[in-house]
């Protein structure tokens, strides 16, 4: 059995067309989706009732956001207790395309080298979002492709975002995008829990870490496709999830690069110069500060 896990907050909307979509385009596949609330102060709408009485849900509230790392844990744990041999961990703002899900298991069960397998991804205007990342995330790649320098450093950047390999057929890399992927039930007794230090992002990099140190492989599989609508569940608090990506990229590179306090100051600079920016475009960033 394949266990999915969704994770939402406030957002019934596209989780109710991420479980449709799964329901419309998999197909004689034995699979439980693993609904975890990371206690939304909305109620659920009768459209996600409605859909609860499924069978093939389990419907889990949790009482505290502790964010995406802590909400996955929860759905992990449950789809391993019930025996599930493979685990998809997918965003609510993801729409599966035909077979889609059923291609990246197939997949996973015929190469047993691999831990985690990630799809191509659409993004909403159906151009392809940036695969994956080919190479580890070490401090130059945060300094010189994951700030504005990228700019200056193009052939670096084309490497560590694989765009001068064929992402055309099946690609090892070092990590695959958080938004959705699958691994199998050994990867997952392995790797899980997720590191709960962070609230929202660098998890894709953490993961790709620690599946580096148990030897697993990554696989990006563009034969399969997923639609992702970047950013919907964190629109209305870009200021917030702005201040979870510096705390947690900070605490990446202390934890997982072993870098000090000198060597992340640069790095803290430019995302507080980029915050002051931001703050004469979006109201949203001028009620904030950076902690």
């Amino acid at each position: 059995m394949l266990g999915i896990v969704i994770l939402n907050y406030i957002n019934w909307e596209d989780t109710s067309k991420c479980i449709k979509s799964i329901y419309e385009t998999t197909k004689n596949l034995d699979y439980r989706i693993y609904l975890v609330d990371n206690d939304s102060p909305n109620p659920p709408p009768d459209e996600i009732i409605k859909l609860l009485k499924n069978k093939n849900i389990t419907y889990i509230k949790n009482k505290k956001n502790k964010g995406y790392s802590s909400g996955n844990n929860i759905g992990i744990k449950k789809a391993i207790e019930d025996g599930c041999d493979a685990i998809l961990i997918s965003n609510n703002d993801v729409i599966f395309l035909e077979d889609s899900i059923y291609k990246m298991l197939e997949y996973l069960n015929s190469n047993s080298d691999v831990g985690i397998i990630g799809p191509k991804i659409y993004n909403l205007d159906g151009s392809v979002h940036v695969p994956s990342m080919c190479i580890r995330t070490g401090l130059k790649e945060k300094y010189l492709v994951r700030t504005v320098l990228r700019k200056l450093f193009r052939s670096l950047s084309k490497k560590y975002y694989c765009q001068d390999k064929n992402t055309n057929k099946p690609l090892t890399v070092h990590a695959v995008s958080g938004c959705c992927f699958m691994m199998s039930r050994k990867c997952a007794l392995d790797i899980t829990p997720f590191d709960e230090n962070t609230f929202l992002y660098e998890e894709e990099l953490i993961i790709g870490i620690q599946m580096e140190r148990k030897g697993y492989k990554t696989v990006y599989y563009p034969n399969s496709s997923i639609i992702h609508a970047h950013g919907q569940s964190t629109k209305n608090v870009k200021a917030f999830s702005f201040i979870c990506f510096v705390e947690s990229e900070i605490y990446y590179c202390k934890k997982y690069l072993n870098a000090n306090i000198i060597q992340i100051l640069p790095l803290y600079i430019i995302r507080t110069v980029s915050y002051v920016i931001k703050t004469f475009k979006y109201k949203d960033f001028r009620k904030n500060i950076i902690k």
